[in-house]
């Protein structure tokens, strides 16, 4: 069970541009809050808490830079493992109700959010949910392929105590699982993998808050079911006796993840309709 005392420290523990809030709401559940600030271009994040109700109209109602036609309005972009491929949703401001290809959000999926260059430098992202104390949470089915997954934690939670039995390794990088996050100040990815004595290699060694994921199941390999412990307030070294760090620009060789393309109009006007926090 997640403690309730790891949210107390929480201020003092995360240096992060990501923070997390949370506070007993009465005798049967934890609630809280959590805010993100974006910038232009796109960020990959996760939603760590949400409400009940998760529809982007409720989650994220008119925080971000809407107009009248996808092209002038920021965007949040979902990936589809069924479909292999990107969904967009943006925020009509002339209707005040988010449109496009989905609705609603979870805690398990990443998603990129968009910003129109041509928007505010900064805009914050506030969501609240409810805290989740369940001793497993279901992440669902990691199929073959790529997943964006998201980081329910409200700490950095090392790669170990995330509880990735089903997670593959290879005598090669290029064979192994693989994990992946974007790096939206660089334009890169940081990974992880296994090797085959199952030990983590790379230079992504945690999940953080508000942070997406790509998980890559490589060919041949399985897929599992993630269900995964909770971690404690504590973490476990997340590549073990004798990891390293080898040159990455060998993963060249299997190409890097997907990237979402958006929708954009670089004369949109700059009178854009703007709600919610700066």
């Amino acid at each position: 069970m997640i403690s309730r005392m790891i949210y107390a420290l929480m201020a003092a523990a995360i240096l992060l541009p990501c923070t997390v809030f949370a506070t007993d709401s009465g005798p049967s559940n934890t609630v809280g809050f959590w805010k993100l600030d974006v910038q232009p271009g796109f960020t990959q994040i996760s939603f760590p808490l949400l409400p009940d109700n998760k529809a982007l109209n409720n989650v994220l109602s008119d925080q971000l830079t809407g107009g009248a036609t996808v092209e002038e309005s920021d965007q949040i972009i979902r990936w589809n493992p069924t479909s292999a491929r990107f969904q967009i949703a943006w925020y009509n401001s002339t209707t005040s109700q988010w449109a496009g290809e989905f609705s609603e959000l979870s805690e398990a999926e990443a998603y990129w959010v968009y910003v129109q260059p041509d928007h505010p430098a900064v805009q914050t992202i506030v969501a609240y949910g409810n805290v989740i104390e369940e001793p497993t949470y279901n992440m669902g089915a990691i199929s073959p392929g790529y997943n964006a997954v998201g980081s329910v934690w409200a700490m950095p939670t090392s790669l170990t105590n995330a509880g990735m039995s089903g997670f593959q390794g290879g005598v090669y990088l290029f064979l192994s699982d693989l994990i992946m996050s974007y790096d939206a100040a660089s334009g890169n990815h940081t990974y992880a993998w296994k090797n085959d004595a199952a030990l983590w290699q790379g230079n992504l060694t945690e999940f953080e808050p508000c942070k997406g994921y790509w998980v890559y199941i490589a060919p041949g390999h399985p897929g599992f079911n993630w269900t995964y412990p909770q971690p404690g307030p504590t973490g476990l070294d997340s590549r073990g006796p004798g990891g390293y760090y080898p040159d990455l620009d060998a993963l060249e060789i299997i190409g890097r993840p997907p990237m979402p393309t958006a929708i954009t109009n670089t004369t949109a006007p700059a009178s854009s309709a703007k709600g919610g926090a700066q």
